[in-house]
């Protein structure tokens, strides 16, 4: 992580209204080179050859435990949503350009995977590389997360074979439709910067389809609010992860 690591990550008031304002907020140079090095080589050790989403590499690789727990992380999180948040899941994206296996996502919002209560789920996103519209960056609609949950068109993720490796990637998410007067941006954010987002806000991801050879790395982790329910999910398996006291 960042210097002083362990010190308490008090937000401003104007960092706290751009949230409020546009349901998502960039925390640049949150997280070091060093530990974003760091989790990028334990993910292509994990990896191999088999280059595609990944669920949950917080269960079998420490770095990404580590990370999902991170008390800075936490106390911004903390911060947005007025509550303790728990973390309950990751996914993790190679970004490879032109990969079969990785295919962006669909215009959607967050919850439909979880189903908790409207509002609880957050979700929180490390870049391991630089991003931009050239590569995939995440493209938002600011303001959406006051609309709600949407209606949304139910789709399939993933598709794995007998024994559990993925075989096929869909585009990820359950497609809405946008509202009347709501306009995307794509997003610009550099390696080790932290996007806070909160689970109504709409937003989508490219596919990386780039010729110069950008990935775009990414690891989202997910959390809840203390206390509240969640659905586990077939595949994603969310579970409770143990993170330590309130700080602020």
């Amino acid at each position: 992580m960042a210097d002083n690591e362990d010190q308490i990550y008090s937000l401003s008031d104007d960092q706290k209204r751009s949230y409020q304002t546009d349901g998502f907020l960039i925390v640049p140079n949150l997280v070091s080179m060093e530990y974003c090095d760091k989790l990028i080589s334990d993910a292509t050790d994990f990896a191999k050859d088999e280059i595609h989403n990944y669920l949950n590499f917080h269960r079998d690789i420490d770095s990404f435990r580590s990370l999902i727990t991170k008390e800075r992380i936490l106390d911004i999180a903390d911060q947005l949503q007025n509550a303790r948040m728990v973390p309950i899941g990751s996914i993790f994206f190679f970004g490879k350009p032109n990969n079969p296996l990785e295919n962006g996502s669909l215009t959607h919002q967050d919850n439909y995977a979880a189903k908790a209560p409207s509002g609880s789920y957050f979700v929180v996103a490390l870049a391991l590389d630089d991003c931009d519209e050239f590569n995939g960056a995440l493209t938002v609609y600011p303001g959406s997360h006051t609309l709600g949950e949407l209606p949304y068109t139910v789709t399939k993720n993933f598709e794995f074979d007998e024994n559990g490796k993925m075989i096929k990637n869909f585009p990820i998410g359950n497609e809405v439709q946008i509202p009347d007067g709501h306009s995307p941006i794509t997003l610009k954010y550099f390696k080790g910067s932290v996007i806070f987002m909160h689970s109504n806000t709409i937003h989508s991801a490219s596919k990386n389809i780039n010729q110069e050879g950008m990935w775009r790395k990414k690891i989202y982790m997910h959390y809840v609010k203390d206390g509240d329910p969640f659905w586990p999910g077939w595949n994603a398996k969310r579970q409770i992860i143990d993170r330590g006291p309130r700080r602020i």
